[in-house]
């Protein structure tokens, strides 16, 4: 069962896309869903039964693993199902960090587990898509390097929104290194003599776009993740 989480934050016109991606698979089902909203999250309950119909009463109790990259709102899942603040969220990775089993009923347990990354990631644009949503450490990467690989994108495929946030015009026909730097003028993250303060101006957007300040938008698509995923095995390839 994959649940595509923070679908409040998703561009409403990609969604679908990957809702379609995920169920084509076989024996996947894929559920869109805001982690906070109640009422759709406890639906997942029949999700999980449908799963496993053999499951349920005390002889056999429906055991679910909830597992997934960091700072994806798992914990925040299982709050809403329970009910109550079991589970410790916050917004930055790692805040999970030992298994621990919630019950939603007698015959319903859930283990909530700290997120997990992959031991290497071979596909670039995924890496540089973790860490701007906030899965990947702050100590892993460079703010700096992955706020030019965002406004990249962001320019590309969301340029009103970006210049209506940052009160700019001319987004798209910009450089990245000068788009990070404007940035830095409009919000004034400024040095000496006038200088930018580009590394300011880097935090200033990653912590814009995970705030969904930017509206609402998605990284990738799967025919863009196809693409990528081959060139990083031709790239495998010629390693």
């Amino acid at each position: 069962l994959r649940v595509l989480n923070k679908q409040d934050r998703a561009d409403p016109e990609r969604s679908p896309l990957w809702v379609d991606w995920y169920s084509a698979q076989p024996g996947v089902r894929a559920w869109p869903l805001d982690a906070s909203d109640a009422a759709p999250a406890r639906k997942l309950v029949g999700g999980c039964h449908a799963l496993s119909p053999n499951r349920g009463g005390m002889a056999k109790p429906m055991r679910v693993l909830i597992c997934g990259v960091p700072n994806v709102g798992k914990s925040t899942l299982i709050n809403t199902l329970s009910g109550k603040g079991q589970a410790k969220t916050g917004d930055e990775a790692g805040i999970t960090k030992l298994e621990q089993r919630i019950v939603l009923a007698d015959d319903f347990y859930l283990w909530d587990t700290p997120g997990m990354l992959w031991p290497r990631i071979s596909v670039v644009r995924s890496g540089f898509n973790l860490a701007a949503s906030g899965a990947v450490g702050r100590n892993a990467y460079d703010e700096e390097e992955v706020a030019l690989e965002l406004l990249s994108y962001l320019k590309a495929h969301y340029a009103a929104p970006l210049e209506a946030r940052f009160r700019m015009q001319g987004a798209a026909g910009m450089t990245d290194e000068d788009l990070l730097a404007e940035v830095g003028r409009k919000r004034g993250a400024i040095l000496g003599k006038g200088k930018v303060n580009l590394q300011k101006a880097a935090e200033i957007v990653i912590y814009e776009f995970r705030a969904a300040s930017l509206g609402r938008v998605t990284l990738e698509t799967p025919e863009e993740f196809a693409v990528w995923v081959a060139e990083a095995q031709a790239a495998d390839a010629l390693r």
